[in-house]
C-alpha cells in the first residue's frame, strides 16, 4: 500500500501551539519610569472550563489543533492522505463533541487579580510579561499577557534612553555674568547649580548624574540642559552707552559685518 500527501501542509511535529499573546498599553509618566511603581490590575480571561475534557472523544484523524488528516483510497494500493481545517479537532488524536452538556463553550470567563511592579528607569514600550495568563484553549497552551509601557509627554523633560533634556531660557545679563539656578528631580529632590562662565545661546550644559535611573540598577543618566539666550527687545541710548563702557567697542565706531 503506497501513501501520497495532498492537500495541505504538514505540521510541525508535536510543537505546542499557543493562543496569541494580549498586549495591553501601560501609559507612565517620567515621574513613575523615575521612581518605579506599583498597580493592582484585574483582568478578565477566558479558561477552560472544569469538566473540558469530558467533551473530548479519541479521534486518530486529528494531528493537532484545528488540523484533521483523512485517509483516501484512490486507486488499488494507492492511498492518499488529505489535511484539513477542522475546528473540532483540539489536540492530536483528540476531537471536540458537540453540544456537550458538561462544558457547553469549551471555555468560561474568570477574573485574575495581577499586581504590575514598575521598576526604576524602565524604558518605553518595555512589556511587564505574565506569562501563560492570556485566554486558554482545548489543545493549545496559554499566550503571555504584556503590559507595554508607553511614556507619557512630559512638559519639561524628553527622555532619550538613560539622559534626560530641558530647554531654558535665561535673560542676556544672566548668560553674560553667570547665575544659580535651582531643579526638582523627577522624584521631588531638589538641586542646584552654578554657572560662573558666558552661556552662548543654544549651549549645552551636561550635569552628570542628574538624568534617569539606569536600567540594569547602576547609578544615573545624565541631565542636559540647552540654554536659550533672551535678548531685549530694545535699548535705551543710556543703557546702549554703558554697555560700550564695560564691553567695550571695536576700533571705529559702530562697524558692520557683511554677510
Amino acid at each position: 500500500e503506497q501513501f501520497f500527501n495532498f492537500g495541505g501542509r504538514s505540521q510541525r511535529g508535536n510543537q505546542e501551539q499557543r493562543t496569541p499573546n494580549v498586549d495591553v498599553p501601560l501609559e507612565l509618566t517620567l515621574e513613575q519610569m523615575y521612581s518605579g511603581a506599583t498597580f493592582e490590575v484585574t483582568y478578565i480571561r477566558q479558561v477552560l472550563c472544569l469538566k473540558w475534557e469530558m467533551c473530548m472523544k479519541n479521534n486518530p484523524e486529528c494531528q493537532g489543533p484545528g488540523i484533521r488528516v483523512k485517509r483516501q483510497q484512490i486507486a488499488p494500493g494507492f492511498v492518499q492522505q488529505v489535511q484539513q481545517h477542522d475546528d473540532r479537532c483540539v489536540a492530536r488524536g483528540k476531537m471536540w463533541l458537540n453540544n456537550c452538556s458538561e462544558c457547553p463553550s469549551k471555555t468560561e470567563s474568570e477574573k485574575i487579580d495581577l499586581t504590575i511592579d514598575v521598576v526604576k528607569g524602565i524604558r518605553n514600550s518595555e512589556a511587564i510579561t505574565f506569562e501563560e495568563v492570556a485566554d486558554e484553549k482545548p489543545g493549545y497552551k496559554a499566550g503571555d499577557l504584556n503590559f507595554v509601557v508607553v511614556e507619557k509627554a512630559h512638559p519639561e523633560y524628553h527622555r532619550e534612553g538613560d539622559n534626560l533634556y530641558k530647554t531654558m531660557e535665561i535673560p542676556l545679563v544672566d548668560a553674560l555674568t553667570g547665575f544659580s539656578l535651582t531643579l526638582k528631580q523627577l522624584d521631588g529632590v531638589e538641586f542646584s547649580i552654578t554657572i560662573d562662565d558666558i552661556i552662548e545661546c543654544d549651549e549645552v550644559l551636561r550635569v552628570p548624574g542628574k538624568g534617569m535611573p539606569r536600567r540594569n540598577g547602576r547609578g544615573f543618566g545624565d541631565l542636559f540642559i540647552t540654554f536659550e539666550v533672551d535678548f531685549p527687545d530694545a535699548l535705551t541710548a543710556d543703557q546702549k552707552k554703558k554697555l560700550r563702557e564695560v564691553l567695550g567697542s571695536s576700533k571705529g565706531g559702530s562697524g558692520s559685518s557683511e554677510l
